[in-house]
């Protein structure tokens, strides 16, 4: 067939495109169809990409802490499992705060903020939701939180970094029990991966329909229009987006050893796949299958690193929220000193880690470090119009460092 031969990669960005053009098209502002025709028509506009995410959700957390177990148990012994963890969580470390520092460095040179006349900015009443990230934990509770009290609830709320505890927990109980004792349920996990990864593959079949669905639906919910009275502020987070997708081709190149244009041919499904669906965890059964299938990166390398990047490494994410406290100060007239920037640097890096992997959350957590710093939260208002596109983006460039990480972490360690 015809469709056999097109690239995967190409169908997925067909599926974009006319996303795209269907969104634009649907759009209430255009009036090509009723709002009693839209309100049946849309939800069936973006029924394969809930089809496609359900699916991938459904795996999702069996595969998190299968994958996260038998990575740490396909490590030679528990002094492999601390050299690589501390690699792993310095590199992840180091890239957000480059990350937040190339965010904030363009927020203060270009001056989002400033473009908007005070007069003309109307703040409407903020969601109940954010509120909540007033109430700040003591750090040592939330440090503490991060070993599930309780597997169930863990699981139904998606705490992923908790899942990712827990996994680890399993494969340091794989290193050190009794083979005898340990069989059996590593077997059992085995299979379970095994199973996640069928799963992908058959949800892979609707991707190009998923990606068109989802991203009409996002059009006709969003409008481009909006985009226009913040044009300078979604200038300045895409700028620097591109910086932070550049930094990973030069470490990948040289820390990595693969060339730009081979990095990005390799990882240009994923990056497609995070724009439209804004959320890394739901990615990451696929991610997994591109690490090991296409990049040839081992398995314990990638069952370690990808699982625990999409719950700890939000240089994307990071960035946003460098970008959106500097441009609210702008906004409120609020002035930075040196020392508050670089407090802003640790505060974003320690909250980006926390941030779930899910569309939406990272301007939740904007709330709480806005709080921080005594910029005005109902100034989040302003940003709802733009959030979802600049989701997409960032989720995209999140994906990018997780497989960067992978790659490098693939070329350091020796077996």
């Amino acid at each position: 067939m015809l469709t056999d031969k097109v690239p995967f990669w190409l169908k997925i960005f067909i599926g974009l495109v006319l996303g795209v053009i269907a969104g634009i098209c649907f759009h209430p502002d255009r009036n090509f169809i009723s709002e009693e025709t839209a309100s049946i028509f849309l939800p069936w506009l973006r029924f394969p990409g809930d089809i496609f995410l359900n699916l991938l959700q459904m795996i999702m957390i069996p595969l998190v802490i299968a994958s996260v177990a038998l990575g740490v148990s396909s490590l030679s012994n528990l002094s492999d499992l601390y050299k690589l963890g501390t690699r792993v969580f310095l590199y992840f470390t180091i890239t957000t705060i480059l990350s937040i520092s190339i965010g904030i460095s363009l927020a203060l040179l270009i001056k989002p903020g400033n473009k908007i006349n005070q007069t003309e900015v109307t703040l409407s009443e903020t969601k109940k939701d954010i509120s909540k990230s007033e109430k700040e934990e003591p750090i040592p509770k939330i440090i503490a939180d991060i070993i599930p009290n309780n597997l169930v609830k863990a699981i139904a709320e998606k705490q992923m970094l908790s899942l990712v505890v827990f996994g680890i927990f399993l494969g340091i109980f794989f290193l050190s029990a009794d083979s005898i004792k340990v069989t059996a349920l590593r077997n059992l996990l085995v299979s379970i991966e095994s199973f996640s990864i069928w799963v992908v593959e058959q949800a892979m079949k609707i991707a190009p329909f998923a990606v068109f669905g989802l991203m009409a639906y996002a059009l006709t919910q969003v409008g481009i229009a909006l985009l226009t009275g913040l044009f300078y502020y979604v200038f300045t987070v895409l700028a620097g987006l591109i910086l932070v997708l550049l930094m990973y081709l030069v470490l990948a190149y040289f820390l990595g050893n693969r060339k730009p244009i081979q990095f990005l041919n390799e990882i240009r499904e994923i990056q497609i796949l995070g724009f439209s669906t804004s959320s890394s965890s739901s990615v990451l059964p696929f991610s997994l299958k591109i690490a090991k299938e296409k990049m040839k990166i081992r398995e314990k390398i990638a069952d370690f690193v990808l699982p625990l990047g999409a719950t700890v490494n939000m240089d994307g994410t990071a960035l946003y929220q460098g970008v959106a406290t500097i441009f609210l100060s702008q906004v409120y007239q609020i002035d930075f000193s040196i020392t508050e920037l670089i407090l802003l640097v640790f505060t974003v890096t320690g909250a980006s880690i926390g941030t779930a992997a899910t569309p939406g959350v990272g301007i939740v957590i904007l709330g709480s470090i806005l709080h921080s710093f005594h910029i005005p939260i109902e100034g989040i208002a302003i940003l709802f119009g733009v959030d979802r596109f600049l989701d997409m983006c960032r989720t995209s460039v999140n994906l990018s460092g997780d497989l960067t990480a992978a790659v490098i972490m693939d070329h350091w360690w020796k077996d």
